[in-house]
């Protein structure tokens, strides 16, 4: 059993933004394959952003998703005094220093730097000067002196990988009033918790190379890093509000299923390598290796998640289903909250649904399991309603008031016995007689609805439409 410890740590500044949950997902599928031990590490020290909102969208959307981590979460405010510590050593070995400066000042330290495409250098204070600066009420932070040459790492998922710490500049770890920036608090929490990788998305690989090299003036051991792929838009751009939804609770609005979603997530950055796409979260542990991850940025291709949705809804049980479904019926008005009165046809029509509803709302599409049309496709009317079928529709509702037993193999039976008394092909009665009933043209098997509707329901509303449709009326 393997003995690595990994972390999935977000910060509680705003939505569950969906590369989070994909770094989420990732860490989960690499523990629960190999072996070791997952923990969930809130990065809260930005205290003017962080908010309860935001920690409960992480929370609701890692549960949402299935994702369990080992033991309880780890509050990164909570270990200020290990990283006021931390600093401490630096500034004693000489590692790190003080430099005072005003806002002024900083910006035009970078602002030189800009002009001679370097990275900013802060000239080193005397102890007189620093003394001579603090009793000013200047402003004093704790930068790491970068060292000469290059940081290098061999990369999980990119291997071997190097960076000019030239090009990096020395860096903030430590604000005024000696609280710690990102990059200390990261390392130190890193060390106290014993991680061994750390794995996350590519926008982390310019922070690998000051966390290396804070490790290692401290003295502890460097975990191992792998960064996965960026997200893009189908543009190629890079994922953005402005190029739809980007946080996890948007999805499940949306109407998608957690698995779906999960399974579309794991294939971004991921691929099992025998071309199969269909997974559920069980399946993906199985199915998960380091290996399998790729390099090349993933598009974010929302029909691509759809297209997946409706896989993972024919993948579940009716009963699994009825729930989502009496919630998207409430939520049209078609059906009352708590009613539990039709439950063997809601059953049906959920059966009937199934191979065709890709997103949650598609249930509600089939309003015509609950309510008689109010208006008709004038579209379907136009092709669908020729001069003769009146007369074939009120031969129709004979032949089905005949039928002792309304079932879907009876009512098929009346319906291609009268098309071939006719000399029609059967979807000259099956076009008009759907329109007439649901109102569209489209919608489950003709003769398995019927059957759902029930025969005076099928009557009336073939009867309502001889009235409304013939002679040529304009359609509502």
């Amino acid at each position: 059993m393997s003995t690595e410890v990994l972390r999935f740590a977000p910060s509680p500044t705003g939505g569950f933004h969906v590369g989070n949950a994909r770094t989420a997902l990732f860490n989960y599928l690499y523990v629960r394959h190999y072996g070791g031990t997952l923990k969930l590490r809130i990065e809260d020290t930005d205290a003017t952003r962080s908010t309860d909102d935001s920690l409960k969208t992480i929370a609701d959307g890692l549960d949402w998703m299935g994702l369990a981590f080992d033991g309880d979460p780890v509050f990164q405010s909570q270990n200020e005094a290990s990283h006021r510590e931390a600093a401490q050593r630096l500034l004693e070995s000489g590692a790190a220093y003080k430099f005072y400066a005003t806002a002024e000042e900083l910006e035009e330290i970078r602002k030189q730097a800009q002009k001679e495409k370097r990275a900013p250098r802060y000239p080193r204070q005397t102890p007189e000067e620093q003394d001579e600066k603090e009793a000013a009420g200047v402003p004093g932070a704790t930068f790491f002196a970068v060292p000469d040459g290059e940081t290098v790492w061999d990369d999980a998922i990119r291997g071997g990988s190097r960076w000019d710490n030239g090009v990096i500049g020395d860096f903030v770890i430590a604000r005024s009033d000696g609280s710690p920036v990102y990059h200390l608090a990261v390392v130190v929490d890193d060390h106290e918790m014993g991680v061994t990788f750390a794995l996350r998305g590519a926008d982390h690989i310019s922070n690998t190379p000051k966390q290396i090299m804070l490790f290692e003036a401290l003295g502890w051991d460097v975990p191992r890093y792998g960064h996965s792929t960026l997200l893009k838009a189908t543009d190629g751009s890079k994922l953005s509000k402005r190029k739809g939804s980007t946080t996890v609770v948007e999805y499940q609005q949306d109407g998608f299923t957690p698995s779906a979603f999960v399974n579309f997530l794991a294939l971004l950055g991921w691929a099992p390598g025998d071309g199969r796409e269909v997974y559920t979260l069980d399946e993906l542990v199985d199915a998960f290796t380091i290996e399998g991850t790729l390099k090349k940025d993933a598009i974010f291709d929302e029909t691509k998640l759809t297209w997946l949705n409706g896989e993972h809804f024919r993948m579940k049980s009716v009963d699994e289903l009825l729930g989502l479904a009496k919630g998207a019926w409430v939520k049209a008005g078609l059906l009352a909250d708590g009613d539990t009165s039709r439950e063997v046809e809601l059953r049906k029509i959920v059966a009937l649904m199934q191979p065709r509803v890709e997103k949650v709302d598609d249930f509600a599409k089939a309003f015509y399991f609950f309510k008689d049309p109010d208006s008709y496709d004038e579209a379907v009317y136009k092709k669908h309603w020729k001069t003769d079928t009146t007369e074939r529709i009120t031969m129709l509702v004979e032949r089905l008031r005949g039928l002792e037993v309304f079932g879907e193999s009876g009512i098929e039976g009346a319906v291609r016995s009268l098309a071939g008394e006719l000399g029609l092909s059967a979807s000259k009665l099956i076009h008009p007689t759907r329109l007439s009933l649901c109102g569209v043209g489209f919608g489950p098997g003709l003769f398995e609805l019927m059957e759902v509707l029930g025969q005076a329901t099928c009557i009336r509303r073939l009867e309502r439409a001889l009235d409304v449709l013939s002679p040529k009326q304009e359609v509502s």
